[in-house]
């Protein structure tokens, strides 16, 4: 009871964290607003401007894009973390982010945003068939793969084949093609509109709460498979409901956002370093809010930067020395047996 206590008492740290950068991001720009006009404002009363209304609606969607598209990229990272039982697997391993690269290489490099008109549309749309494309090549290549290790191999090639072809398109694409697709690819919380909100918002939800589902199978997993299975288990299922929901966060945060990175492995690190528990009914959700916590960090650093830092950038000075101290870790304890 007293270690549920403590989780419950990290959970609600991170809420009130998120809710905190998330005042500090709105008022945050070059119309800089008070954080109790602010406050004022999210709670339905007038803003002294009207333009000030409008300055937060914007930055709150902006706002709502990071703390959706780090949770979602947290639970990815912990679900894969689980699937393979290595701890820096993350949601771009199994080649979702670069089949959805793929996809919007071929609406920015191939032409077809110019001879049809797609715009943000057709990036989104076309990143989430690329990101699709290989989910449902990997839920069928699953079905004669039993181990782990070799899928994960398998992902990464088809990542290395899918970033092949971007590469050649990168040579047929003239020059003003190639820059808007090197901006998508640093990654942004930015440029939805209401409709791409809402679908996007509506899609993590979902397949985050389908989570629930698994956390039975998640925690049996952890001990081995042989141990999943005594329990009573279909662990081929728990296998392809695992990929399943992995790549639909990690392909909608991809195809809306760009291909985010670091946050997907860090924040499962950091939460069970905090935690050190392996109740994945607490760390599901703690992995939700850290990452969350993360992303709205990161938006705040990248907007208190004037949006001169890339946010991949960002979030690489954040999680590169987590996944470091990961490995060395790692390193310590094989040595030590």
């Amino acid at each position: 009871m007293l270690k549920n206590s403590r989780d419950i008492l990290i959970l609600t740290g991170l809420s009130l964290g998120v809710f905190m950068l998330l005042v500090l991001n709105l008022s945050l720009g070059n119309a800089a607003i008070d954080f109790s006009e602010v406050l004022h404002i999210l709670f339905g009363g007038a803003a002294e401007y009207e333009s000030w209304s409008f300055i937060v609606e914007a930055r709150f969607s902006r706002s709502i894009i990071a703390i959706f598209g780090g949770g979602a990229l947290a639970v990815s990272g912990l679900i894969l973390q689980v699937f393979f039982r290595n701890p820096l697997a993350g949601p771009g391993v199994l080649g979702i982010s670069a089949g959805a690269s793929l996809g919007v290489a071929l609406v920015i490099l191939g032409g077809l945003s110019a001879s049809v008109t797609f715009g943000n549309a057709g990036i989104i749309v076309f990143g989430s068939l690329g990101a699709l494309s290989v989910l449902f090549m990997l839920l069928l290549i699953s079905k004669f793969v039993k181990n782990q290790v070799t899928l994960l191999v398998i992902g990464l090639m088809i990542g290395y084949f899918a970033s092949a072809f971007v590469s050649m398109l990168f040579l047929w694409s003239d020059q003003e093609a190639t820059r808007e697709f090197v901006i998508w690819g640093l990654g942004s919380f930015a440029g939805l509109d209401q409709s791409q909100l809402a679908i996007f918002i509506g899609l993590i939800a979902t397949f985050s709460l389908l989570t629930v589902f698994m956390i039975k199978g998640m925690n049996g997993m952890v001990l081995g498979e042989e141990y999943a299975r005594s329990l009573g288990l279909n662990v081929r299922r728990q296998k392809i409901l695992m990929i399943f929901i992995t790549s639909i966060l990690a392909a909608t945060v991809t195809a809306f956002c760009g291909p985010i990175s670091f946050i997907g492995i860090a924040v499962p690190q950091i939460i069970r370093l905090i935690v050190k528990s392996k109740n994945h009914f607490w760390l599901l959700p703690l992995c939700f809010v850290g990452g969350a916590f993360l992303g709205i960090l990161a938006d705040v650093i990248v907007r208190y930067s004037e949006n001169t830092l890339p946010l991949n950038t960002v979030t690489a000075l954040i999680g590169a020395p987590v996944i470091i101290w990961t490995i060395i870790k790692m390193n310590s304890r094989f040595v030590r047996m």
